[in-house]
């Protein structure tokens, strides 16, 4: 855990605190309820980690409460047994509350209309209307204060993990270039394990990136300092990233197919390798054009990867090479896909 999310954790804890003991407060000294304990649990668990989650928990929240007080009025209204009627508020609000629309709150239906039913109070209307009371105001105490007391943003995970995804792709391809310029067969084997481990960094930039785009959403300080920019741009980076991740490690693939087997023509000849490597080495950049938001840069190495591109095709066509380029097609079509996929505008 970095120390931004340790900062992030230690004040939201902090920002808990707080909202619980505003909502006890507002509950038990201005409203004057005798036991206002749904007041400052809403509020401590809506005190979440961004604020358009606090926002939707709260709605989900309240809705499971006043369903749990509607299920606990009707069951008293219709079973006259109180252990029967707990019995099947129980039941039914657990079933209601396993509706994905009500993600973890959905327990409380149940758990709402236990309360009622064993307080005995599903035919006082004012207990019930204080139940739903305690817990509109305690979630407006807790989404209150995450999105106004230093509303948390995750901008920086987003982009060092990202940046972190480009860094590694190019410096794969970057080393695939420097092998395929050399005289002899690398060692192909270990750009394969090298893609395969960089699903690692694409987990955790997707991660981060699902973090960051959520921390913006419903927040006050996502207008100030274009982090809402920020983010998206990062993010758009990641898809870029995800897409063109498996034709990298298909690059790999073929690569190491090409230099294991026996038949020398499965390998192609020096000047198709080094028109392939400028290809590869095109893509690299564009992955840190990217990466540093350099515009010049990115044009220049697309133009420099269309020109390899088309060097390249002319050799699949050409009955001068042709013998000697039997391997290129099936090593191009995955690099001619990375290449495009980071040329995208």
């Amino acid at each position: 855990m970095s120390d931004h999310w340790r900062r992030t954790a230690a004040l939201q804890s902090v920002k808990a605190a707080v909202a619980a003991v505003l909502a006890w407060l507002v509950a038990a000294q201005w409203w004057g309820l005798p036991q206002p304990f749904l007041a400052p649990y809403a509020a401590v668990f809506l005190v979440e980690a961004t604020v358009y989650r606090s926002v939707r928990t709260a709605l989900q929240q309240v809705g499971a409460v006043v369903l749990g007080v509607v299920l606990a009025a009707l069951a008293g209204l219709v079973v006259p047994w109180q252990a029967v009627a707990l019995g099947l508020a129980v039941v039914i609000g657990l079933l209601v509350g396993r509706w994905r629309g009500f993600g973890s709150s959905g327990v409380w239906i149940g758990v709402t209309a236990l309360l009622l039913i064993t307080y005995g109070s599903t035919d006082n209307l004012v207990l019930s209307l204080d139940r739903i009371g305690e817990t509109v105001l305690g979630a407006v105490i807790g989404v209150s204060v995450n999105a106004l007391i230093f509303p948390p943003v995750y901008t920086r995970s987003t982009a060092a993990a990202t940046h972190a995804l480009a860094e590694e792709l190019a410096a794969l391809l970057d080393d695939i270039a420097a092998g395929l310029r050399k005289s002899g067969k690398p060692d192909s084997s270990s750009w394969v394990a090298r893609a395969r481990n960089t699903e690692q960094l694409l987990r955790r930039a997707e991660e981060a990136s699902g973090w960051g785009a959520e921390s913006v959403r419903f927040n006050p300080r996502s207008r100030s300092g274009g982090r809402a920019a920020h983010v998206a741009r990062w993010h758009d980076l990641m898809v870029l990233l995800r897409a063109a991740w498996p034709h990298v490690r298909e690059l790999t693939e073929a690569l190491d197919h090409a230099v294991r087997n026996d038949d020398a023509y499965r390998y192609p000849n020096a000047a198709s390798r080094g028109r392939l490597a400028a290809l590869i080495e095109a893509t690299a950049r564009l992955g840190r054009a990217r990466s540093a938001g350099d515009h010049e840069e990115l044009t220049a190495a697309t133009e420099a990867g269309r020109t390899a591109m088309s060097d390249l095709e002319n050799d699949l066509v050409s009955g001068e090479a042709l013998n000697l380029t039997i391997g290129l097609a099936g090593v191009l079509l995955p690099a001619k896909k990375a290449f495009d996929q980071f040329a995208a505008s």
